[in-house]
């Protein structure tokens, strides 16, 4: 089993030690040049390049990556692209970053499979009924969360927010919280997209992960882009080839629920809600 390269992650290296030496290939004919991943040459280039477009990058390492979430024993992985715009208040500047940390850190390691983040007070707590008794009251005020989140106490990690509105249905479905294993192709933060580099060294105990699923026969669900995941050098050709995989109907409403699922003709819609 390769070492998961997420287990020495702090606010004081948000890159895995394995990527930081890697070279990437920015710029091209004469401008043409390689940098180190991560590196302020790296970020001004992606984000120079991007600047203009209708939605402008801005990869940024300043929050903790977004790698895994979720239980890693699931019978479901769900493969998306990346993390977006990291909440202000997670980033270094948080007088509670000290705590979130520690529970980041649990989930990158798998020893939390929980995504129930709630500060209350000076602590975490981990607590199903008053975690979901705060989810209720955003999802219902979910607009007026947004605008003001700091009015909400305690107050969830905003990417769990996104996250649990993606299942809400499916909650109702299955009458209680499924259980999925979320995993990023590119895990660190930017507004949108871009050309993700497909050979940081990181991916490798990533793709370990989806093999070890497939060969598991688990459910994967890729919420977006397959054609991306595809291409992935190690992974791409079977992830291609396997056969327990649901596509979504909408890829820009990645709604996990039965009427946005498109599942495989040997499987039935009640044999892929039990694998939940």
């Amino acid at each position: 089993m390769p070492n998961n390269p997420w287990s020495n992650i702090s606010w004081n290296n948000t890159i895995a030690n394995c990527d930081k030496g890697h070279s990437v290939v920015i710029g091209s004919g004469k401008n043409k040049r390689t940098v180190p991943f991560g590196s302020s040459a790296y970020v001004a280039y992606i984000n120079r390049n991007n600047g203009k477009s209708q939605h402008p990058v801005g990869l940024t390492f300043d929050c903790l990556p977004d790698s895994f979430s979720g239980d890693i024993n699931s019978n479901v992985y769900c493969l998306n692209m990346n993390p977006g715009k990291p909440d202000p208040d997670f980033c270094m500047s948080n007088d509670k970053c000290g705590l979130y940390e520690k529970y980041y850190k649990d989930m990158l390691c798998h020893l939390n499979p929980r995504n129930d983040l709630l500060f209350d007070g000076n602590n975490i707590v981990c607590n199903s009924v008053k975690y979901e008794a705060s989810m209720t009251a955003i999802s219902q005020n979910i607009k007026s969360f947004k605008a003001a989140p700091n009015s909400f106490s305690p107050r969830p990690h905003i990417g769990d927010v996104w996250q649990r509105e993606t299942w809400k249905q499916l909650r109702k479905v299955l009458g209680r919280d499924p259980k999925i294993f979320g995993i990023e192709f590119f895990p660190y933060h930017s507004t949108s997209g871009f050309p993700f580099p497909k050979d940081l060294p990181s991916n490798y105990y990533r793709n370990y992960l989806i093999d070890n699923a497939m060969k598991a026969g688990k459910l994967i669900i890729i919420m977006r882009k397959a054609d991306e995941w595809y291409k992935d050098p190690v992974i791409g050709s079977k992830l291609k080839a396997y056969l327990n995989k649901v596509f979504l109907k909408n890829t820009q409403r990645v709604w996990l629920s039965p009427g946005n699922f498109i599942i495989p003709n040997h499987l039935t819609m009640d044999q892929v809600l039990n694998m939940f």
